[in-house]
């Protein structure tokens, strides 16, 4: 089953353990979560979408079943709104990648930490 943003925000809400919100972009076209331990990864979305789910990770998204479309976007011209929820030095935004299902966001979830 596909997975939209607003899809994600709720699963995340129920994992406060492991993630926790970092940033909500003030034109709220992006919201940025924090990996709690392990790699500490910070991830991006669209909370606003109805369709799919596109991340944009400060780090290689792992390579899962699921987990399609893995884009480097280092070097690319990218909107204002992802740049500032993203914290900076070692946490910007470097990849993209469309997860497809709820199973496949969990597991990248468990593969972070």
């Amino acid at each position: 089953m596909k997975i939209s943003g607003r899809d994600a925000i709720s699963i995340l809400a129920n994992l406060e353990s492991i993630v926790r919100l970092q940033k909500k972009d003030n034109t709220d076209k992006f919201w940025s979560y924090k990996m709690l331990s392990g790699s500490h990864a910070k991830f991006a979305f669209d909370p606003k979408t109805k369709t799919k789910l596109v991340v944009r990770f400060d780090q290689n998204p792992p390579r899962i079943h699921g987990v399609g479309k893995v884009e480097d976007i280092r070097g690319k011209n990218m909107s204002t709104a992802l740049n500032r929820v993203f914290s900076g030095r070692g946490h910007v935004a470097k990849y993209r990648a469309e997860i497809e299902s709820e199973e496949c966001l969990l597991a990248v979830l468990n593969a972070l930490k």
